[in-house]
C-alpha cells in the first residue's frame, strides 16, 4: 500500500514533539541562567560566567532556528497528503486508466514529492546536528572551569558533594512531574498547561541571611493539573529544598558556589540528551519517506513490466492509502495547533522551601 502505518508515523511525530518541548524549555533556561559574583570572586567562577554566556548563545540559536527546522518536517506531510489526494481524486473520477497515464502521474507528481520530503527531513536532521554540536562545544569548557573550582576547594569536597547530590535529586523530582504528551492528547486537541518554573540558588550565610548566586527559569508543561499543584503536593520536594538549605550552612561561600555550578553542567547534559533523541527520530522519519518513494518506484517498475493497473494492489488500494494520508496529515496539523493555557508560576528556593508561588 502506498502509505505508511498511521500508528508508526503518529508515534514518531509525538516523540519528536515531546523532545522539542523539552529542548524549548532547556534553551529557555540557558537564556535566563544568571550566575552572580562572590565577595571574593575566584578566577574559575569568572570563566564559568563567560562560558554560560556561550551556552546561552547556543540556546538562542535553537530558539531562532526551530520554526524552520521543525516546521519543515511537519510541512512535508501536508504537501504529500495534498498531492496524494489529487491522485486519488483523479482515480475516482476515472481520469487515469492506462499504464502510461499511471506511470506519468506517479513519476511526475508523487515521486518528486516523496524525494522532496526525504531531502527536507535530511536537511532538518543536519540542522539539529549542528545545534547539538554547538552545545557539545561548550560542555568541555564549562566542565574545565567548574572542575577547577572543585579542585581549588578540595578541602570542602564532602560538603560540596552533599549539596550537589541534593540539587541533582531536586532536579530529578521536578522533572518527573512534567507531562509527556501522548498522541491521543494531540489528536483530541487537549490543552497543555505551561507554567514558568524558576529555580533560585542563593549563597547562605551563617547569620541566616543569603545573597543571590544562581537563578534560571523555564517553561514546564503539564496536562490536567497545573505544575504549581503538582509541586506543592509533593512533600519530597519541600524536604529536599530544606535539606539543601541546611547543608549550605556547613560550607563556605565558594564551596556553595562550586556545588551550585553542577546545576549548569546538568543542564548541558540534559540539553545534549534531548537534542540527541530528536536527531535519532528525524532519520527514522526520513527512512519512512524513502520507503514511500521506493514503493512508488516499485509500482512504476511493475507497470513497465506489463502489470494491469486494475489488479496492481498499490493502485487499486489508493483510496485506503489516501484515507491514511489524510489521517496522518490531520495529526501533523494538530501538533502546531495545540492549545496552551498559562498556569501559576513556581519558585524553587532552598532558602524559603515552603514558598512555592512567585
Amino acid at each position: 500500500m502506498l502509505s505508511p502505518s498511521i500508528t508508526v508515523v503518529d508515534t514518531l511525530l509525538t516523540q519528536a514533539f515531546n523532545e522539542t518541548l523539552k529542548l524549548d524549555s532547556y534553551s529557555e533556561r540557558t537564556g535566563s541562567l544568571l550566575i552572580g559574583k562572590l565577595p571574593e570572586d575566584p578566577e574559575w567562577l569568572i570563566m564559568v560566567r563567560k562560558r554560560v554566556a556561550m551556552l546561552a548563545e547556543a540556546g538562542a540559536g535553537w530558539t531562532r532556528d526551530k520554526p524552520d527546522i521543525w516546521g519543515s518536517v511537519l510541512l512535508q506531510f501536508t504537501d504529500y497528503a495534498s498531492a496524494f489526494g489529487g491522485v486519488a481524486a483523479m482515480q475516482q473520477a476515472g481520469s487515469i486508466t492506462t499504464p502510461a497515464q499511471w506511470r506519468s502521474l506517479l513519476s511526475t507528481v508523487l515521486v518528486p514529492q516523496a524525494k522532496k520530503a526525504v531531502a527536507a527531513t535530511d536537511v532538518a536532521t543536519r540542522g539539529l546536528q549542528d545545534h547539538l554540536h554547538a552545545f557539545q562545544n561548550v560542555q568541555p569548557l564549562l566542565e574545565e572551569s567548574i572542575n577547577e573550582g572543585w579542585a581549588e576547594l578540595s578541602g570542602e569536597e564532602r560538603q560540596m558533594v552533599a549539596i550537589a547530590t541534593e540539587l541533582t535529586h531536586l532536579e530529578d523530582l521536578v522533572s518527573s512531574l512534567e507531562t509527556s504528551i501522548s498522541s491521543g492528547m494531540i489528536s483530541s486537541g487537549q490543552s497543555i498547561i505551561t507554567s514558568t518554573a524558576k529555580t533560585l540558588y542563593n549563597v547562605a550565610t551563617a547569620v541566616g541571611e543569603s545573597f543571590s548566586f544562581l537563578s534560571m527559569a523555564a517553561s514546564a508543561f503539564t496536562v490536567g493539573k497545573t505544575y504549581y499543584d503538582l509541586i506543592t503536593n509533593t512533600e519530597k520536594i519541600g524536604e529536599t529544598l530544606r535539606k539543601i538549605g541546611e547543608l549550605q550552612l556547613k560550607a563556605s561561600y565558594a564551596a556553595q558556589a562550586a556545588a551550585g555550578t553542577k546545576l549548569v553542567l546538568r543542564l548541558v547534559y540534559d540539553l545534549q540528551l534531548t537534542l540527541g533523541q530528536i536527531v535519532d527520530v528525524t532519520p527514522q522519519i526520513s527512512t519512512m519517506w524513502r520507503t514511500e518513494q521506493q514503493k512508488l518506484e516499485a509500482a512504476i517498475a511493475a507497470l513497465d513490466a506489463g502489470a494491469d493497473p486494475n489488479t496492481l494492489f498499490d493502485l487499486f488500494s489508493i483510496p485506503t492509502a489516501n484515507a491514511n494520508w489524510t489521517a496522518i496529515n490531520r495529526f501533523a496539523l494538530a501538533i502546531p495547533a495545540l492549545k496552551t493555557t498559562v498556569g501559576p508560576p513556581v519558585v524553587l528556593d532552598p532558602q524559603t522551601p515552603m514558598s512555592f508561588a512567585a
